[in-house]
């Protein structure tokens, strides 16, 4: 595997960090960055960061943001749970960046609040793993037991969702979170909450929990 990889997708920039020394992975990372041409091409991007079995300290997240803003890209999310925590932490002492877009979609995509953004992410969350973006995600793939998602917009998942959920995280009690498989070992929108219900479920289709009448209630997902 290569130290760094990279992988677009129209809603930002997935990082992965591969095995060895940090400051050689930090180095590697900004050589890349500022290859001819790269600049323009990852100028404003969103950073989702992939980083496998390696945690962050705070000292890590600070360089890995001062080099990404750089360039002006921003880091949005951290895979490993302990980082993502970290990172909360370092960005609570710093002024909130300016939302940005890739310049590609400056001039068609919405505007306004975060939910208007969404991280499409194709892969299985897997268990001690959290995704968390300041709009909607779209899971293309399952979140095992153990993973997190966390949203300020919608939470979709094109699977079995079985892990920990969170919509509407800064207070939007009208997300929403569909699933093709709506098993989640908690659930919440906004600042309700809901756990899974005593025995085995044995639903067969796609499933969508919304807040109604202040309570979050499970529906069949479908055409209205």
């Amino acid at each position: 595997m290569s130290v760094v990889s990279f992988k677009g997708t129209r809603e930002g920039l997935v990082i992965t960090l591969g095995e060895g020394e940090w400051h050689d992975v930090l180095n590697h990372l900004a050589a890349q960055l500022s290859r001819p041409g790269a600049q323009s091409f990852f100028q404003g991007a969103r950073v989702f960061l992939e980083t496998g079995s390696r945690a962050l300290d705070a000292t890590q997240i600070e360089e890995l943001i001062a080099l990404l803003g750089q360039y002006q890209m921003t880091l949005t999310a951290i895979s490993d749970v302990a980082s993502q925590a970290e990172y909360n932490r370092v960005r609570a002492t710093m002024p909130a960046p300016p939302e940005s877009l890739p310049a590609e979609e400056s001039q068609t995509a919405p505007v306004g609040t975060s939910e208007s953004y969404a991280l499409l992410v194709q892969r299985t969350i897997r268990s001690g793993q959290l995704c968390q973006y300041a709009g909607t995600i779209v899971v293309i793939g399952d979140v095992n037991p153990g993973a997190q998602v966390v949203a300020e917009g919608d939470v979709i998942v094109w699977g079995k969702l079985r892990g920990v959920v969170h919509a509407g995280a800064a207070g939007n009690e009208n997300a929403i979170v569909g699933a093709l498989v709506l098993a989640p070992t908690q659930l919440r929108i906004g600042h309700l909450i809901a756990r899974a219900p005593e025995g085995k479920r044995t639903r067969s289709f796609p499933e969508v929990a919304r807040v109604r009448e202040g309570r979050i209630v499970v529906e069949p997902w479908i055409e209205s």
